[in-house]
């Protein structure tokens, strides 16, 4: 097992911003570029370049993207519809409104994954959904945040964020669910407590913590554990089923190591929606076996890319992503 390399240091006198814009400004701050702090909570910059103002907002949401494609991407169902249109490869799912009736629809097979239209960060998402009494939990959880709800076959297999930037791959992260690796000696609980020093509680840190949930709750009943359950030493427990960072997942350097198949499937999904600045996400069954059209699915598209994940993973090496996303918003 690597050691984690994770090493992150909050940028002096801008440690109230998110971790991807404390980057960006460190970029800003190395080329000498006269910025401005517009709004510090909402992580809102200013740029001047050329004799032009460059507005900036949690490190990548700018004029880099144009406002359809982010519109696109912020609606996962219609962002199924774009990849559609370009052949590539997604989960088959149905769209659910709050007052819909489940039976008036024709459900993927079980295992199954609910998950708010527009929400990101895995906020209401649920996954391994075996049965309706589960789904109507799920989708109970999923209406707390979205009018629409969808529910879709659920693809085995692991997660990886691509970063595209202006049709290239600068760098992949494979996100590991949330988990834990017991000693032998402490509990869940106390293993949680250990694994969560570092990280933090919102984005100004590239890890967050790993909080205990009725998602976490499920996942530890489901394999006859609870939190006061001793874990075997050297076995590893997963908590959740969805890998993202804000959930506690751990990012793990991959770039070096992707096949160029699955890169060229993240730059086709990515212009599907028109977007220069692009993190997509994308569920491959098996890296052992050669890729084809059937051996992945992606999963979703983001405007707002997480860039501190690919220069602070838990595991790898700093793949410097700010440079090439500043390049692309000074030349939007």
């Amino acid at each position: 097992m690597q050691e984690p390399s994770y090493n992150f240091k909050p940028l002096k006198g801008y440690e109230n911003f998110e971790a991807t814009t404390q980057i960006v400004i460190a970029e800003i701050l190395a080329r000498q570029l006269p910025f401005e702090i517009i709004d510090s909570e909402n992580n809102l910059l200013a740029i001047t370049w050329n004799n032009r103002e460059y507005i900036i907002h949690e490190g990548t949401i700018s004029d880099g993207n144009s406002l359809i494609s982010f519109w696109i991407s912020n609606d996962k169902w219609m962002t199924k519809q774009f990849l559609q249109r370009k052949g590539v490869n997604f989960a088959k799912a149905v769209i659910l409104g709050n007052n819909e009736e489940l039976k008036s629809l024709s459900l993927p097979n079980y295992p199954l994954v609910v998950k708010p239209v527009d929400t990101d960060h895995g906020i209401g998402v649920s996954t391994s959904i075996n049965n309706e009494g589960q789904l109507k939990v799920a989708l109970k959880r999923a209406f707390k945040y979205s009018d629409k709800a969808i529910v879709e076959e659920f693809f085995p297999g692991k997660e990886f964020r691509f970063l595209v930037v202006e049709g290239v791959v600068r760098a992949i992260t494979y996100r590991e669910p949330a988990n834990i690796v017991g000693d032998g000696i402490s509990t869940v609980e106390q293993l949680i407590d250990r694994k969560n020093v570092g990280r933090g509680d919102d984005y100004k840190f590239p890890l967050l913590k790993i909080k205990v949930d009725d998602e976490v709750t499920r996942h530890l009943n489901a394999q006859s554990l609870t939190i006061y359950s001793v874990v075997p030493n050297g076995e590893k427990i997963y908590l959740r089923k969805n890998s993202n960072l804000s959930t506690g997942g751990d990012s793990i350097d991959v770039t070096d190591t992707m096949p160029s198949f699955y890169k060229e499937v993240a730059v086709k999904a990515a212009g599907a929606a028109g977007l220069r600045i692009a993190g997509v996400d994308i569920i491959i069954s098996d890296l052992n076996e050669a890729p084809s059209q059937t051996s992945y699915i992606v999963v979703e598209l983001n405007a707002p890319a997480m860039l501190s994940m690919h220069n602070y993973p838990y595991i790898g090496e700093n793949r410097h992503v700010e440079k090439y996303v500043l390049d692309c918003i000074l030349n939007s």
